[in-house]
């Protein structure tokens, strides 16, 4: 790659002015045996965060290449964002860490790249991350001491979903201009990126702690509610299920838009509406998962909200 860049580290960035400096910080304290190089995308910022991206781009003009844009793509024109920040990656790998999230280990891109330099039929690989409320300051591991597949494979990816976008460092090899037409149509791009890198190679999951994911009244999921949340996943996975040809792949991606149109029928369930909840359960719950007891008590626990709904207790 051009200038012997390593890795290219994308950050998108919008209205994060409390969080910015910590993110860019993160970046710059990286410990590395090669160069890398710090992409920032403002989406049209409307407080302060442009301002403080420029006063660092002053300090670090070697490093930190930002586009300050002067409306806002997130909605207009998501695959311009996705299509130039990416396009004008110059490193044989590359991170992502959005404006409102940061890194905690000054080795995360040393660690990464020596595993994908050393072991050339994975395509990514992942770490844990923390994931911090900031309104009550509560943390806690995405993975911890959970049993999840340490070796990532396309099955596993779509069934247990486990990266966080902070966390994932991949080899830069994706044609960026030629992506397919549903992955600008789903909402949960990082996840369909991963997607697609899992058709090329295989994961590897790092059980380091080395980022910071952060939950906030600004952030973009966080300011979707669980309906909408629900609606997207199901749409997403029927986005694959039209991708994919692979019978055993269309297979798995059945199991987990079950597992979505479950959640759905609980959510109605919840909100007192019994009769659709429960007709629309019927259609997607197996009496014979493993994991029955585990659904069975999420549904007398949606029950009993749902009767609290109706009495308006």
């Amino acid at each position: 790659m051009e200038n012997n860049i390593m890795v290219s580290i994308s950050c998108l960035t919008y209205n994060h002015e409390p969080y910015i400096r910590e993110a860019i910080e993160s970046f710059l304290n990286q410990k590395t045996t090669f160069p890398f190089e710090i992409l920032i995308h403002d989406d049209a910022s409307t407080d302060k965060t442009a301002e403080i991206i420029r006063e660092y781009e002053l300090k670090n003009p070697h490093l930190i290449k930002p586009i300050y844009q002067t409306e806002n793509h997130y909605v207009k024109k998501y695959k311009t964002i996705v299509q130039v920040q990416r396009g004008r990656a110059k490193g044989k790998y590359y991170a992502m860490c959005e404006g409102d999230d940061y890194w905690t280990d000054p080795y995360k891109l040393q660690k990464q790249v020596d595993f994908l330099e050393a072991n050339p039929k994975f395509s990514f690989c992942f770490h844990d991350a923390c994931i911090l409320n900031q309104g009550t300051g509560e943390k806690q591991k995405r993975i911890g001491d959970r049993k999840i597949d340490e070796i990532v494979d396309l099955k596993s990816l779509i069934l247990q979903k486990n990266i966080v976008t902070a966390s994932l460092l991949f080899k830069n090899f994706l044609n960026w201009s030629d992506l397919p037409d549903w992955y600008f149509r789903v909402k949960a791009g990082d996840y369909a990126l991963m997607i697609l890198l899992a058709e090329k190679g295989l994961g590897k999951y790092i059980p380091d702690t080395m980022s910071v994911y952060r939950i906030h009244e600004g952030g973009v999921w966080s300011r979707e509610n669980q309906d909408y949340y629900i609606e997207q996943d199901i749409l997403f996975h029927n986005e694959l299920l039209n991708y994919f040809t692979d019978k055993n792949i269309k297979k798995v991606i059945n199991r987990r838009l079950n597992y979505a149109k479950s959640d759905a029928s609980l959510s109605k369930i919840r909100k007192g509406n019994f009769l659709t909840g429960f007709l629309q359960l019927a259609g997607n719950i197996n009496l014979f998962d493993k994991q029955f007891r585990i659904k069975l008590r999420k549904i007398l626990s949606a029950v009993k909200s749902g009767i609290k709904a109706r009495l308006k207790i």
